[in-house]
């Protein structure tokens, strides 16, 4: 019997950056677009929750079933034996996922990324970031964020 392929969050990840910049092998650059749609993963369940995600930073398990009309248990169950995660775990890894771009790749302040992302508030936000991430949210953007980000990058609400 053939065991079943966790779907984890790179399988349904949309970044949340619109464009950066490539140079070619003749040396020119040019801001190149992401392909911002999302990904099919052979799973109806776990289509809409990709596409839940990918389009309303704010939504939870239990709004996703409301917005469904599905049973709120036989949802997370769904999410939890195709994702070997429960469901607001994963979800948070998304919102976390998310995060780490923002804080990568763009000038947004925490707070702005936690509303972005779809926490409650901006101390639940660095509360959860710790936890996975094993670090604070301005240490993560330290460590990880490149010097010239502003010119690689293109993101909602960015002024130029």
């Amino acid at each position: 019997m053939q065991k079943l392929k966790l779907i984890t969050i790179d399988d349904i990840y949309v970044t949340v950056l619109k464009a950066r910049m490539v140079k070619n092998s003749e040396g020119w650059m040019r801001m190149e677009p992401f392909d911002r749609s999302v990904p099919k993963t052979g799973s109806q369940v776990m289509d809409l929750v990709a596409q839940a995600l990918a389009t309303d930073g704010s939504i939870t398990p239990r709004g996703l079933a409301e917005q469904l009309g599905v049973d709120r248990e036989k949802l997370y169950g769904a999410i939890q034996m195709q994702t070997g995660m429960r469901a607001q775990a994963f979800f948070n890894a998304y919102r976390i996922r998310q995060a780490c771009e923002w804080l990568r790749f763009t000038d947004l302040k925490g707070q702005e990324i936690a509303r972005r992302c779809g926490f409650a508030s901006p101390g639940s936000f660095t509360t959860y970031f710790i936890k996975q991430m094993k670090c604070t949210p301005s240490a993560y953007r330290k460590a990880n964020r490149p010097a010239n980000y502003r010119e690689l990058y293109e993101w909602e609400g960015k002024t130029n």
